[in-house]
């Protein structure tokens, strides 16, 4: 599994969010200048994350994006979902309707099948202010 640009830009679009929507709405100009990704692609995505429900816009002078619930009650992986659709290594343990077939005599099944749930504990658990602590703690590492 490789999470593509699109996935990790919107991760970065939710932690933007995140931290510059104190009182307003954010501008897609300004998330776009802050991460240095295009305001064209960043439009794309917020359209998936507007659609999922995980932001809300607002149109004007004092419109743009903001979060609809806290940081920490996004996951990462859930955010990632939006934009990728299943996260699993491999199509054998995929989560649509049609299991491996192979997979009670296959040797290499248990060994996706692990790295499934490792992957998705990690993501499924990890919140945006997660994310946003661990910064601040390297950050201070630092001072």
């Amino acid at each position: 599994m490789i999470i593509s640009t699109k996935g990790k830009n919107a991760l970065k679009l939710m932690l933007d969010l995140s931290l510059y929507q104190v009182e307003e709405y954010v501008k897609l100009g300004d998330i776009a200048r802050r991460e240095e990704i295009s305001e064209k692609y960043l439009e794309q995505i917020v359209s998936y994350l507007q659609k999922s429900g995980k932001v809300k816009s607002a149109r004007g002078a004092h419109g743009g994006y903001r979060l609809v619930k806290n940081p920490e009650e996004y996951t990462v992986g859930e955010i990632i979902k939006c934009l990728e659709g299943d996260m699993a290594p491999t199509d054998c343990v995929n989560r649509d309707d049609s299991p491996c077939k192979k997979r009670d005599q296959c040797f290499c099944y248990p060994l996706w099948n692990k790295l499934d749930k490792a992957m998705n504990e990690v993501l499924n658990h990890t919140t945006l202010q997660d994310l946003i602590d661990w910064k601040e703690e390297k950050e201070e590492d630092y001072e």
